[in-house]
């Protein structure tokens, strides 16, 4: 049998990039907005859309434009400049050098919550922003683009060609952005204390 090796090369196509970033101040991020959220959650009706199988408290219909408020300004603004450096990132052309913030929603995550998979139609990018993470939360998952595709088989050792998806442990301060066509979802969040996240979608 001839061996191919020297003559055999592996194209890693379509990769799925996600750009993570810690907020150095986000301890003042925190200070600020935790009595913001608990103001709108407290005057805000749940807008979980009826078709979710999931359970949360969630602005996503009826207050999903936070970045236009005051005190959402500072880290509306850190999002932003975010946003062009994925697009740069990822190569997208950037018309008027820049990318705005379309829609920004609280996803208030009690005890026995979790959201369903899903990706942000209508948008180029999306994100989430951790404002509150106690030890323990639930954690984000993102499911790999053929993951209902794949047949599940036995493996010699995981890797980035067969995982089916990437589960990542929530920290406060951390900002997440990636394609709006990626897949991902929230584990059920089990502890007494909440998680809080502000979502959001981009255009050019």
């Amino acid at each position: 049998m001839i061996d191919l090796t020297p003559h055999t090369r592996y194209l890693e196509l379509f990769p799925c990039p996600v750009q993570i970033s810690n907020i150095p101040d986000h301890k003042d991020i925190r200070k600020t907005l935790l009595p913001a959220v608990d103001l709108i959650h407290s005057s805000t009706p749940n807008s979980r859309p009826n078709d979710w199988a999931c359970a949360l408290y969630t602005t996503i219909e009826n207050n999903n434009e936070l970045h236009m408020l005051p005190e959402f300004l500072d880290l509306s603004q850190i999002i932003a400049g975010e946003l062009i450096q994925f697009a740069k990132y990822v190569g997208v052309y950037l018309p008027n050098n820049n990318v705005f913030i379309k829609n920004m929603w609280i996803n208030l995550f009690e005890k026995n919550c979790s959201t369903d998979v899903h990706v942000h139609p209508n948008s180029l990018f999306s994100g989430i922003y951790i404002l509150k993470a106690p030890k323990g939360s639930a954690k984000i998952v993102f499911d790999s683009p053929a993951a209902e595709k794949m047949i599940s088989v036995p493996v010699t050792e995981s890797n980035e060609y067969n995982i089916e998806n990437i589960a990542y442990h929530p920290t406060e301060g951390q900002l997440m952005i990636f394609n709006s066509n990626l897949r991902h979802r929230d584990l059920l969040h089990t502890l007494d204390d909440s998680k809080i996240t502000l979502n959001f979608t981009a255009v050019i």
